[in-house]
């Protein structure tokens, strides 16, 4: 299989990059599970053109006794440096001396002919701390002609900085394995699979070029009636998809871990703090780092590595293990989200979260407090975006306001105009602590759809209310607050200016 898997998907870059890679001491392939660091090591060894006589290990599942492990790295060394094909397997000693089976390794790599390498596949497996101690010495001490190859799903603690340093350790990650988009569509094409362009890139994006993701995908679509409906929907919680990454990624993780990622994969992006609040525990930073550390799909956002993203169908499966296990706290933990993005000025994301607890009536007022700065931030899309969120034929107070800026962004005038008719309805039973602030705002949108549609009477008479709420200094204008204060004058001078009200224009501009 392994030649028609790289016939198949055709990663020359990939190959050549572990070729040249091999010519250092060392080379470590780290990367999560399903990334394809088998194929690429059996698509590279299987070239014809191969110059290194390759001895070949694959570390047992959880092993950890470091003698076995020692015995059977020595076993692979002299079966593949023997010349009559005939080592014999050495059997374990109640008296392991670790030191001098190190030695014993490095000799028959010294006696071996040629250039031979050294390929030690699923290191992470090895949970001996001695054996990995040992490795170190081996790695650092090699023979001039041999060299070798780590594969591990996790950085491993090897203390090969000296390596490092002497320009003699290359490292290829998870970024270097993923699929382009081309060779996503190779793939797809190979496989008989009939897709759109669009189609191959919307699947490239959701798995983001995830090897094992990508296959499953591959496997599912063969023969699948609608491809193009299959990838609009495909997602982490795919079955097959899903049960790959409970066993190979969820379930190998400690309890409190796992508790982590449950309850914060709600979140687009999560840092310390916030998990600490969603989990009801310190320390949360800490396993996030970890996690990144552990190519465990965590992935830092920005250099200071404070806040930390999960890779799309990873999150798509621990939302789908969340609704599993804690069906009923998952109303509460957007409700402790929403209030923390609040807190830190991060509105949009509070009220996406506002909603997702269900809670529209408190969603529909916080929009509308804050629709005025997430206008000025340049988020009028993502307001409307949110305004579109709410259930069909839902309406509360504020709504109409934000959809009548939205109109009025879009030119859609009659339509504003409606908006802000039923605004106007909302504001008479609104009350008193909140209703000068839906007034100002409301008078703030009449007078710029008075102004696009050249009426200037009605400017003038918006105007006129404007003029003494918005630009006097009484405690009810501060209150209005500063953004609603700010698109009101922005507003109001606009029209002065266009009425050659210049001296009021510029000053209220």
């Amino acid at each position: 299989m392994a030649p028609a898997t790289h016939r198949l998907i055709g990663r020359d870059g990939l190959l050549a990059a572990l070729d040249r890679a091999a010519a250092r001491k060392v080379t470590i392939i780290s990367a999560p599970a399903g990334s394809g660091k088998t194929s690429l090591l059996r698509a590279w060894a299987d070239r014809p053109d191969q110059r290194y006589r390759l001895t070949v290990l694959r570390v047992q599942r959880d092993q950890q006794d470091a003698q076995q492990f020692w015995l059977a790295l020595l076993d692979a060394v002299r079966h593949a440096s023997a010349t009559d094909g005939r080592a014999e397997p050495q059997a374990a000693t109640p008296d392991f001396n670790a030191p001098a089976m190190v030695d014993r390794v490095l000799s028959e790599l010294a006696d071996a002919p040629g250039d031979i390498m050294l390929v030690i596949d699923d290191l992470h497996e090895l949970t001996s701390p001695a054996a990995l101690s040992q490795l170190t010495q081996l790695l650092v001490s090699l023979p001039p002609h041999a060299h070798a190859i780590l594969t591990t799903r996790h950085d491993l603690r090897l203390r090969l900085h000296q390596l490092r340093l002497a320009g003699e350790l290359a490292e290829i990650r998870a970024a270097d394995l993923r699929f382009t988009e081309r060779e996503t569509r190779e793939l797809l094409d190979a496989s008989g699979i009939a897709l759109s362009a669009a189609g191959a890139a919307l699947l490239h994006q959701r798995t983001e070029g995830w090897a094992a993701g990508l296959r499953l995908a591959a496997l599912a679509l063969a023969g699948h009636p609608d491809p193009e409906r299959f990838v609009a929907e495909f997602s982490g919680s795919d079955r097959t998809v899903a049960e790959y990454l409970l066993a190979e990624m969820l379930d190998r993780q400690p309890p409190d871990v796992q508790d982590l990622l449950l309850r914060t994969s709600l979140l687009d992006r999560v840092n310390g703090e916030l998990a600490d609040l969603l989990t009801g525990r310190p320390g949360s930073e800490r396993i996030l780092l970890e996690l990144e550390d552990a190519n465990a799909f965590v992935e830092s956002l920005d250099p200071q590595r404070a806040w930390f993203r999960y890779h799309r169908l990873f999150g798509d499966m621990l939302r789908l293990q969340l609704r599993r296990t804690l069906p009923a706290e998952v109303p509460a933990l957007h409700r402790r989200a929403a209030g923390w993005f609040t807190s830190q000025g991060h509105e949009a994301e509070a009220i996406r979260h506002t909603q997702a607890a269900g809670d529209w009536p408190e969603a529909a007022q916080l929009l509308a407090d804050h629709s005025f700065s997430l206008t000025l931030d340049g988020q009028a899309q993502t307001m409307q975006a949110l305004a579109g969120a709410f259930p069909p034929g839902t309406d509360y107070p504020g709504l109409a306001l934000v959809r009548a800026m939205g109109d009025l962004a879009q030119g859609r005038l009659d339509e504003a105009a409606a908006h802000l008719a039923v605004a106007e309805t909302y504001a008479e039973t609104t009350p008193p602590d909140r209703r000068r602030h839906l007034q100002v705002a409301i008078a703030s949108l009449k007078l710029s759809l008075a102004r696009r549609r050249g009426h200037l009477a009605s400017v003038i008479e918006q105007a006129r209310f404007l003029a003494s709420p918005v630009t006097g200094p009484s405690d009810e204008d501060i209150a209005l607050g500063s953004d609603l204060r700010a698109v009101a004058l922005m507003n109001l001078g606009t029209a002065e200016a266009w009425s050659l009200g210049l001296p009021d224009a510029i000053g209220h501009l």
